[in-house]
């Protein structure tokens, strides 16, 4: 009993120093570092009267170095590196009207083969406020979604998102609507149709020069179904709604610049049977805290998920997973991260990205960490003979 006990000491002190550990080499990496906001995943291109009839060349780039270390029985841990390039032609026929054309290509370090994705959009801004895309979408910072509903890597590995997208920029709400079509289907086709759906937004309630408060909104879910085709299986939707509160502030200070509080609550939706998870519908709670300081951005959080699952999210936030056996009834994570952000120039910059994963219940230790260089610019291409 003794020599039971003493060993389960040594396996505590152990994790705790493991842990400890961890969190003082963070530390001592920051100290070479200045803050500043984090930007990564900014490339839309903005409108002006002076473009008007000129074509621009536009170059975005993201290269990208990510390590996972997952102690987790839905998710085994892997790397991420690679690049995508997306160079494309801007035409501003009018200054409320652009089309470009492009192509996105995908390469992985290590792999001979790429893939190379068309791109082409239609922009439409017939006010100061609201933006119409058709074609390509803007999916910049993954429309604004928390890891547990979208995770960031469909940013990596998967194809633009095309179709259709509105973006409204009040001054006491925002909101971005979009539908991502990822698979159309012809009568007979031996596949389903399969498109992503979102709204997320966030309505002011408080503002003025040192605090926000805003209430923030999201439904995002996917659809996999159609009347037309002749594959089999049933239609699958999986819905998930947040909504809560988030509180920014800035200081004013030497050290600490500003911070945020945010409390989300989460409801999600998915096919009976599809995991191990009974029923058809689950819950969670985010609360998150941030701090932006003079040697980068420090973060903590707590996770709680009730029997939630949805397949777009990040993997260590679900309940379950569609190839699984096994799923946990109550998903508990304490999460630290990191963010150093410097700007290279405008929309370029350079990051540093990483997030601990303490699940109390299994005193596993989970951490993901990231390098970044992304390179974003236009050139005048042809100027108008206007």
């Amino acid at each position: 009993m003794n020599h039971f006990f003493t060993r389960k000491v040594r396996t505590r002190q152990s994790f705790i120093c493991k842990l400890a550990g961890t969190i003082l080499l963070l530390l001592l990496f920051t100290k070479a570092f200045s803050q500043k906001e984090s930007g990564i995943f900014l490339s839309d291109d903005p409108f002006s009267p002076q473009k008007t009839g000129n074509i621009f060349l536009s170059f975005d780039n993201l290269n990208f170095f990510k390590n996972n270390e997952y102690k987790s029985n839905y998710v085994d841990g892997y790397t991420l590196t690679g690049t995508w390039i997306r160079p494309k032609l801007l035409f501003y026929p009018d200054k409320k009207f652009r089309f470009e054309l492009g192509a996105q290509v995908l390469a992985y370090n290590g792999k001979d083969d790429y893939k190379v994705y068309p791109w082409f959009a239609a922009v439409y801004k017939p006010y100061k406020q609201i933006t119409f895309r058709m074609g390509n979408l803007n999916q910049d910072q993954n429309h604004g979604l928390p890891e547990p509903i979208f995770d960031c890597e469909h940013f990596f590995n998967e194809r633009p998102e095309s179709g259709i997208q509105v973006k409204i920029e009040e001054k006491k709400w925002n909101v971005d609507l979009w539908i991502d079509w990822q698979k159309m289907i012809f009568k007979g086709d031996p596949y389903k149709e399969r498109f992503v759906f979102g709204t997320a937004g966030a309505v002011t309630l408080l503002q003025n020069g040192k605090r926000k408060l805003q209430i923030p909104i999201v439904f995002n879910g996917v659809h996999e179904g159609g009347e037309i085709d002749n594959a089999p299986g049933e239609v699958k939707t999986h819905i998930v709604v947040s909504e809560g509160l988030k509180y920014e502030y800035n200081t004013g200070g030497s050290l600490v610049k500003s911070g945020r509080l945010e409390f989300s609550f989460l409801q999600s939706t998915y096919p009976l049977h599809e995991t191990a998870l009974p029923g058809k519908s689950g819950i969670g709670i985010f609360i998150q805290t941030a701090m932006n300081t003079d040697y980068g951005t420090f973060g903590s959080g707590y996770w709680q998920g009730n029997r939630f699952f949805t397949p777009l999210g990040m993997p260590l936030y679900q309940n379950g997973a569609i190839d699984q056996e096994k799923a946990t009834a109550i998903n508990r994570l304490f999460v630290f991260s990191y963010r150093f952000d410097h700007k290279i120039f405008d929309k370029s910059r350079f990051g540093f990205v990483s997030d601990l994963f303490l699940n109390p219940a299994t005193q596993k230790l989970s951490n993901s960490a990231a390098l970044y260089l992304m390179i974003n610019f236009e050139v005048l291409f042809k100027k108008s003979n206007l």
